[in-house]
């Protein structure tokens, strides 16, 4: 009989990473890894699937304005993650 795996606990290090590599994502890596943490969601502590959510969802809010505001999925690098605009 194989055992069930258990919950996987985010490092310090893995969190980082996430981080600065979320704020990258193309649209199809952010869909894969969306889909991804979704099918998986059980492994993950409810405080890491929590983070990994909140990461994503700014993510998806980035990619949303650049549509709107440049009629394209590219991120603008004048332009500051949260919002800002630089030199303004």
């Amino acid at each position: 009989m194989m055992k069930e795996p258990g919950k996987v606990k985010l490092t310090k290090e893995d969190k980082e990473k996430f981080a600065r590599e979320a704020k990258t994502l193309d649209p199809l890596e952010f869909l894969a890894l969306s889909r991804f943490i979704n099918d998986y969601k059980a492994r993950f502590t409810k405080a890491d699937l929590k983070f990994l959510n909140s990461h994503l969802g700014r993510r998806a809010e980035r990619l949303l304005r650049n549509v709107v505001e440049n009629f394209s999925f590219d991120d603008r690098p004048e332009r500051k993650e949260d919002g800002e605009t630089a030199g303004f």
